[in-house]
């Protein structure tokens, strides 16, 4: 028998989170990423720390939702319900930065991270990463976390309630958001949320599931790489891809598990595995959300039929069931060695 998925030298890669202002594109160590959201309604009081554009109402907890773009000196642009928010985690506290565009989320090997000696953007960006002839800058999370505790409130020069859109249309659409952010937090920030760990949530078929963003590598669209098929091989084997020097062979995850293919389309996504020993990248149907979840939200479930379609837990979350993958039983399977 040959093994079809071949051994693997685990490489030294972080997970990132890609964003745009402009045409220019950013990224952040995911680790420091609570959440991403629409542009939700914000409290702009009259005094309020440098450059933060608004407050956020988040569980109760008042948090400065920072303006980035006067920080890096881009041109001033007004909000409009398109714009998105990052929630981030950091050392000492919940914060928010508000940006044009999250892209994508990326692993940035840390050899391949370059570090800059210029005193610029007040230590905000100190490094940079090149992927296909682009420049991404790489956020100094702690430097902006240390900006905003050192920051004290004042009457800023910049009245920032002119840049949000005051159409009837435009607000609805915030007090929507804002009610949909009241009813999902619903947990202990000071307790609770440290002791969660981040999930990646993803769709086949309809079914909701999600794998530890620890055996993820990376996430990119099937329509960005070539997948070559490999001959002689079962309908769920689509292929190998080759990522910056190695590897994958792409599973179906959903025909692998007994689904039928009804989207195969080039919007779907594929998420590279860190497997150990296998280099094996699964695909999905969508790319739904990268979300903390705590250890007692987690039901173990002892159920041949939900075993069956390598459920190894289920996650109750806003009214919806959310399938723990069972990676271990996944690569494990027989199925994974053709003759």
């Amino acid at each position: 028998m040959t093994r079809i998925i071949n051994p693997i030298t685990q490489p030294d890669e972080v997970l990132h989170l890609c964003f745009e202002l402009d045409d220019r594109v950013y990224a952040m160590n995911a680790e420091f990423v609570m959440e991403v959201t629409m542009l939700p309604g914000l409290i702009t009081p009259q005094k309020l720390p440098e450059n933060v554009v608004g407050v956020l109402n988040y569980n109760g907890l008042l948090i400065n939702v920072l303006d980035i773009r006067r920080l890096f000196n881009l041109p001033k642009k007004n909000f409009d319900t398109t714009n998105q928010i990052i929630i981030v985690k950091g050392e000492e506290s919940l914060w928010a930065i508000i940006v044009d565009k999250v892209s994508d989320f990326i692993g940035i090997n840390k050899n391949s991270i370059q570090s800059t000696a210029l005193n610029t953007m007040n230590n905000f960006i100190k490094s940079f990463y090149h992927q296909d002839n682009k420049l991404i800058s790489i956020l100094n999370i702690h430097e902006l976390e240390a900006f905003l505790r050192e920051t004290k409130s004042t009457v800023g020069q910049v009245n920032y309630s002119e840049f949000f859109p005051k159409d009837r249309e435009s607000l609805e659409i915030f007090e929507k958001r804002n009610k949909e952010i009241a009813l999902k937090m619903n947990f202990d920030l000071e307790s609770d949320f440290f002791g969660k760990d981040k999930y990646v949530i993803f769709k086949i078929n309809g079914h909701i599931y999600c794998i530890f963003s620890d055996f993820v590598k990376e996430l990119i669209m099937k329509k960005s790489l070539t997948i070559t098929k490999i001959p002689y091989t079962p309908d769920y084997i689509k292929g190998i891809i080759n990522l910056k020097g190695d590897f994958f062979t792409v599973l179906s995850l959903k025909e692998f598990i007994g689904f039928e293919n009804l989207d195969n389309t080039e919007e779907e996504k594929i998420i590279v595995l860190d497997a150990g020993e296998l280099k094996l990248a699964l695909l999905v149907d969508e790319i739904l959300d990268v979300m903390n979840i705590a250890k007692d939200q987690i039901q173990n479930k002892n159920d041949i039929k939900l075993d069956n379609l390598y459920i190894k837990a289920e996650i109750y979350n806003d009214n919806t069931v959310i399938n723990l993958l069972n990676l271990e039983k996944l690569l494990e399977d027989k199925r994974l060695c053709i003759d």
